[in-house]
């Protein structure tokens, strides 16, 4: 038995409709749970979810209206995301599965690999690259280092006492550190996951090309439907992520993911035929989500930032008398 849990707010609720109706068709035996982080009166009237719904009340957040000052809503919801993943597991019985995704995850295929070849795992974790890169485009290695090393968009985690320590540690720490800052070592819930491996048993990392394919590792994985297991639209649909202002991949070199992505986009039309829950700003998280630059910006950022380091270094004579 799998028990799968995405966390989205109103606005990102088309996707997780859309996860849903993927978890169906691959994994029709299992259950599908959805927190929202948002708040539920700001529903159109008369919407329902067709799933069980986790409310932000139930978790009892501490100190809720400061994080969501301090946050924006990804932000937000990268804070609360341990917690709703918390309250789930705790109701799941010894040795099954809870499987957290992404609201922006579609499944292609059944996850047959968790209870076959990663029955034994106490955590299972994806990364975001299975080979070195090669070339000078952006992201390079330590850029995704800033961000960790495996994503927090698809997390395995086995009831087991050790993942129950696991739990305790991540849900203490992420709350109020949650900001996405690479460059000061802080990148969401994320970048917490690095640390797992050492500091717990029985961690795995899902090394299938197929699992967890994304638009920060197209250029090195299985675009095809027969080998794609499930793919993270994050970034190729929206704004969403780090990875949008990604060089090394153009998504019109990819036919295959083209056709995907134009039949995914149908299918997210279909979930808000009124546009109304795309539209819908968050609740929780007020601080402006500030997008990465691109193109021509960002070269203009860099040329003045590097004219205002020279001004700062260079030596100016003094006027002696």
């Amino acid at each position: 038995m799998i028990t799968f849990l995405t966390v989205c707010t109103i606005r990102q609720l088309p996707q997780a409709l859309a996860l849903g109706e993927s978890l169906q068709r691959h994994h029709p035996s299992d259950s599908f749970v959805l927190g929202l982080c948002d708040d539920p009166s700001h529903l159109p009237t008369g919407f329902t979810i067709p799933y069980p719904v986790i409310l932000l009340s139930a978790l009892l957040l501490p100190d809720q209206d400061q994080l969501s000052q301090q946050y924006t809503p990804a932000e937000f919801v990268a804070a609360c995301k341990p917690l709703f993943i918390k309250y789930l597991y705790s109701n799941q019985a010894e040795d099954t599965w809870l499987v957290y995704l992404d609201p922006s995850v579609y499944l292609y295929q059944p996850l047959t690999d968790l209870q076959s070849r990663y029955a034994d795992a106490t955590l299972l974790l994806t990364p975001h690259l299975l080979k070195p890169l090669t070339d000078n485009a952006f992201p390079d290695e330590k850029h995704v280092q800033n961000i960790g090393l495996y994503s927090s968009g698809c997390i395995g985690l086995r009831h087991t006492a050790e993942t129950t320590r696991f739990l305790n540690w991540w849900s203490s720490r992420v709350p109020e550190r949650a900001f996405a800052r690479p460059c000061e070592g802080m990148y969401t819930d994320q970048i917490w996951l690095v640390l797992t491996p050492g500091l717990f048993e029985s961690v795995t990392i899902a090394k299938n090309p197929g699992w967890h394919v994304g638009l920060w590792n197209l250029h090195e994985r299985p675009t095809d439907e027969n080998s794609l297991v499930f793919l993270n639209y994050k970034g190729i649909v929206d704004q969403e992520g780090y990875f949008q202002a990604q060089t090394r991949v153009k998504i019109s070199a990819y036919p295959a993911i083209q056709k995907l992505r134009n039949a995914y986009q149908s299918r997210l039309r279909q979930f808000d035929p009124g546009a109304n829950l795309g539209s819908t700003t968050p609740a929780y998280g007020l601080q402006p989500f500030k997008p990465p630059l691109k193109g021509w910006r960002k070269k203009t950022v860099e040329t003045l930032r590097e004219t205002v380091q020279f001004i700062e270094n260079v030596d100016i004579p003094r006027n002696m008398k």
